[in-house]
């Protein structure tokens, strides 16, 4: 059996990744900012649309581009093993949004759900906490649903510290949120 690892984005993946969306069941998949796609009108599901997102989500971690304006420089991290897409880890280079600072936080990921359950959130986040580190971030804000249990147990193994559990009503109507928001810091 092929080694798990932490990848930069490639369309060598496309099928893989489609696979994934279908187990995901909609076009939102944590930690994969499928929404840039969606912002662009590009189609993952075509070869030509999903190569401009993967280029996209590669040039957001160069700090010598420009990012499309609502946009924030990013890493993203995928999940891997061998040719199999198993999840995806974006970080925040800096919460330069209400959004960010307030729900979004550094780090978003996710595990397709056929892979859960492996600890592989764990090893993205890791990822994403080395990625940090050799940004020279001092400290990162990572959130999840309250009702997430699997995702806040997985921030608190990284030595984070809660800050506050930010009740649905305070955040529903500015960011659009379904569930209260649990807001964790991580020192590095």
């Amino acid at each position: 059996m092929e080694a798990i690892e932490l990848r930069k984005p490639t369309a060598a993946l496309h099928a893989s990744w489609l696979q994934s969306w279908e187990e995901w069941g909609t076009t939102d998949q944590d930690g994969a900012s499928v929404f840039f796609a969606e912002k662009f009108g590009w189609d993952l599901s075509t070869a030509a649309g999903f190569s401009q997102w993967v280029q996209l989500l590669n040039d957001l971690e160069n700090p010598q581009f420009q990012p499309p304006a609502g946009f924030v420089a990013q890493s993203t991290l995928w999940v891997c093993q061998g040719d199999e897409y198993l999840g995806a880890v974006s970080l925040r280079h800096e919460l330069a949004n209400d959004y960010l600072a307030v729900v979004g936080g550094h780090i978003g990921y996710g595990i397709r759900p056929g892979a859960r359950r492996r600890g592989l959130a764990k090893l993205a986040l890791a990822g994403a906490l080395d990625e940090a580190r050799g940004l020279g971030l001092e400290r990162v804000l990572v959130t999840c649903n309250d009702s997430n249990v699997g995702s806040y147990k997985t921030i608190e193994s990284q030595g984070s510290v809660l800050e506050r559990v930010i009740p649905r009503a305070e955040i529903a109507e500015t960011f659009g949120a379904q569930d209260a928001v649990r807001r964790y810091w991580i020192e590095l």
